[in-house]
């Protein structure tokens, strides 16, 4: 008796009802991507209902049921009502992930693994294990991976080994991050947070219509909080065990400085032009000023 099983591809997600559309970047220069995105409007032209889910994940679109990867996706309303601020934080949001800040001294360094594999190391000279993309474009290192979360249209995580759609090097798979676009909806938010260690967090975003076929998307984000381990100078807390030898230092606390604090501020603009119903061009630029202590 011959028995044939089927092959079946399990796809695991942790969104619920929804439409996304996205399409990969179709032209670049110096790795700056003018992506191209079709309008909500087109899921329903194409066969779509309500309760579909469109990723991009082969750079296609597809319906997640219909692709045949390990992915979980989570939109920017998800990630802000579970209080997801950095990519550290995304290791909540899908099973076999793993995510951790590393103590790197060259930015914000963010430590992903996915089903074990990984990178940890933090020199130039390696690619991480995990593939972080921004709108598609690749970036290379671990530091300064660690970015803060802001104004996100979705997050997809995609649970490899899937070197032929990340990369040679990205074997345990790949965090990808979608901005929102511009458009002429009236979309516009303003984030006030406060906490522990002065904790002060803002952001926002919002649209702006320059002409009928000309639309940006300004956003922006600040973040500041003091440090959570205090650094104290050896010889003030333990002069008997410290000898003659080191300099001795006096203070009422002994306390040098801190670890962990955050001070962070960036800001981001996007434009879309729409020169005929056949061609959508996307420019985006941004700037982030990360003076944040080393974690602890």
């Amino acid at each position: 008796m011959k028995i044939w099983n089927k092959p079946t591809n399990e796809v695991q997600v942790a969104q619920g009802k929804g439409r996304w559309l996205a399409a990969a970047s179709a032209l670049a220069l110096f790795a700056t991507p003018m992506a191209i995105a079709a309008q909500p409007d087109a899921e329903t032209d194409a066969g779509y209902d309500d309760d579909t889910i469109v990723v991009t994940a082969q750079f296609k679109e597809q319906r997640l049921q219909d692709t045949p990867l390990a992915i979980t996706a989570a939109t920017g309303e998800q990630l802000r009502e579970k209080g997801i601020d950095s990519v550290a934080d995304l290791s909540g949001i899908a099973p076999n992930v793993n995510i951790s800040s590393g103590a790197a001294a060259f930015g914000p360094s963010a430590a992903i693994y996915i089903r074990g594999i990984g990178q940890y190391d933090n020199s130039f000279a390696y690619e991480p294990g995990v593939g972080v993309y921004i709108d598609d474009v690749y970036y290379g290192v671990i530091q300064g991976a660690n970015f803060e979360l802001l104004d996100l249209d979705r997050v997809e995580v995609l649970r490899g080994p899937q070197g032929t759609l990340s990369g040679k090097n990205s074997l345990g798979g790949s965090v990808k991050l979608f901005y929102k676009e511009p458009g002429p909806e009236a979309d516009g938010y303003l984030e006030a947070g406060v906490g522990s260690y002065d904790l002060v967090n803002l952001k926002g975003a919002t649209n702006i219509t320059v002409a009928d076929n000309l639309f940006l998307r300004v956003s922006g984000v600040s973040t500041r909080k003091d440090g959570y381990v205090d650094v104290l100078d050896f010889v003030c807390v333990s002069p008997e065990q410290s000898g003659t030898m080191l300099p001795a230092r006096t203070g009422p606390d002994c306390k040098t400085g801190t670890m962990g604090g955050k001070n962070i501020w960036g800001v981001r603009a996007a434009a879309k032009w729409l020169p005929t119903e056949d061609i959508e061009v996307n420019i985006a630029v941004d700037k982030t000023v990360d003076e944040s202590e080393v974690a602890a």
